[in-house]
């Protein structure tokens, strides 16, 4: 089972870390300068940016100077002329913003403020038209979601307390089409040059603000509830997230009052919201990341029963990855991954296949799992019920095992492709569709549950031993069947880019 064992991954070169770190200042700067004179336009803009609102929101306490006070009355003008054609030259409106910018940089927030409510709205709607295809993104070189942003601290700044919450809401609106801002507090936070003045006392307003302008309860999360439970966390704290999760039962507000509980380390709070958000859950994905993060909480109690919470998170929504967490739970003999193989299969969905075959060929059921490949389609490789991808690897080393035959190394890399890794459990080759371990509600990051390998379970169960030849005959044939459907299906659809896997396939049965 060597070669379809995980390869190790090269570790992060320090290199450059160190190399940073042994510059003087001066020496830091002269580079930079010497870079920025060797960028194009568009690259050399954008890192002069960040540059200098890096330097202006650093500790030195610099600032740059502040635009003319004729910059509102000439954004006004142009923008007035270019409502007028239609359009607008995309180098100007980039300007303009970098000066909207300055002045937001220099403290000047009335200027910035004026900037940005006067330009950005009618580029976002394209009443203004720049030339751009779909985003204005495409055009402008300038970070349109941080003029966003900063055109709400602005509005911030610039309003009474009493008015603030209604201003920043309409800001945001306002400005919708060009950025989403979906936690404000801290986007805000990140941009603003000092402190949020009068935070605490606006905090709760705003909570109570967008509760009142909260649509009609449903089952759908839409960008005000993320708002409102970063309002909730900072007043409330997770108490603040508990609330809403029970009141409104929907997914993200349960994964985010239990991923608060796993940030803070509070494993005991964290295994007790997990499990009552799996229980108000309505839907089985979300029931089952819950059932992790439950699991993972155990875990990190030293709970014994850490290891039947992971059959009851494959129970409650099964997966593959969940499968194989619960058939290597605590390190287990070969017998007990064939006994847990066999008690699973029972309550197997008909339609995993590719559980089915992984459950098949773990109990030797050779024929059985020979007959799930035979069937399956040859297009739809990347679904993950799919068996071609672990039965025909698996069944390619089973038949070259004790033979005294090898297949060359190229072609086993050959036969990966991205959705068949996470059956193998490689990072570098994962598959988006699978959950890592952490679940939805993550907690930190270092924290993961243990997830073996299809083939690491190959290995313990060694269910190849003792095959007959009738055994070996129905999976060959099997494999040739897959192998034709395959070729078949991707000649005919013309799906160039697995060609060549088909191709893999072939040469594996030849």
């Amino acid at each position: 089972w060597r070669a379809l064992r995980r390869r190790p991954v090269a570790g992060k070169d320090h290199t450059l870390d160190q190399a940073l770190e042994a510059m003087t200042a001066e020496e830091l700067r002269g580079f930079v300068r010497e870079a920025l004179r060797t960028l194009d336009d568009v690259p050399r803009a954008k890192l002069q940016d960040v540059l200098i609102a890096r330097a202006a929101t650093g500790r030195a306490g610099w600032k740059p100077a502040a635009p003319s006070s004729r910059l509102l009355d000439e954004v006004r003008g142009f923008v007035a002329s270019a409502v007028r054609a239609g359009s607008a030259d995309p180098e100007d409106v980039d300007r303009f913003l970098r000066q909207g910018t300055r002045a937001y940089l220099a403290g000047d927030y009335v200027t910035a403020r004026g900037v940005f409510e006067t330009l950005l709205p009618p580029i976002g709607d394209a009443t203004i038209d720049l030339g751009q295809h779909e985003m204005v993104d495409e055009v402008l070189t300038v970070e349109i979601h941080t003029c966003a942003t900063q055109y709400v601290v602005s509005v911030y700044w610039t309003t009474a307390l009493e008015a603030r919450a209604e201003a920043i809401h309409r800001a945001m609106d306002a400005v919708r089409s060009v950025a989403l801002i979906g936690m404000p507090i801290r986007e805000m936070e990140l941009v603003a040059t000092a402190p949020l003045p009068d935070l605490d006392a606006f905090l709760p307003r705003w909570l109570r603000y967008l509760e009142r302008s909260a649509p009609p309860k449903d089952k759908w999360d839409y960008e005000g509830d993320a708002r409102l439970r970063e309002a909730a966390m900072r007043v409330e704290g997770v108490p603040g997230l508990e609330r809403l999760a029970r009141e409104t039962r929907k997914p993200e507000a349960l994964s985010a009052w239990c991923s608060a509980l796993f940030e803070a380390g509070d494993w005991s709070g964290a295994l007790r919201a997990c499990e009552a958000a799996a229980e108000m859950s309505r839907e089985a994905y979300w029931r089952g990341d819950f059932l992790d993060d439950a699991a993972l909480a155990a875990k990190q109690l030293g709970h014994s029963d850490a290891d039947l919470r992971l059959e009851a998170a494959w129970r409650g929504a099964p997966s593959l990855q969940r499968l194989q967490r619960w058939l290597g739970a605590g390190s287990p003999e070969g017998a007990t991954v064939v006994e847990r193989a066999k008690q699973a299969f029972e309550h197997c969905p008909r339609t995993a296949g590719r559980q089915r075959g992984l459950l098949c060929y773990l109990t030797g059921d050779a024929r059985r799992a020979a007959a799930l490949l035979a069937r399956a389609p040859g297009l739809g490789w990347s679904d993950e019920e799919h068996p071609g991808h672990l039965l025909f690897s698996a069944f390619a080393a089973m038949l070259t095992e004790g033979s005294g035959t090898t297949l060359d190394p190229a072609l086993w890399e050959s036969l990966r492709e991205r959705s068949w890794t996470a059956i193998h459990g490689d990072g570098d080759w994962g598959d988006p569709g699978e959950d890592d371990g952490t679940g939805r509600t993550g907690g930190a990051a270092s924290l993961k549950l243990d997830t073996p390998s299809a083939p690491d379970l190959f290995a313990l169960a060694r269910p190849g031993i003792g095959l007959d030849s009738r055994d070996r005959a129905a999976v060959l044939k099997a494999m040739r069947a897959a192998a034709t459907k395959r070729t078949q299906g991707v000649l005919a659809n013309k799906r160039r880019r697995h060609y060549g896997h088909a191709a893999a396939l072939v040469a594996c049965c030849l």
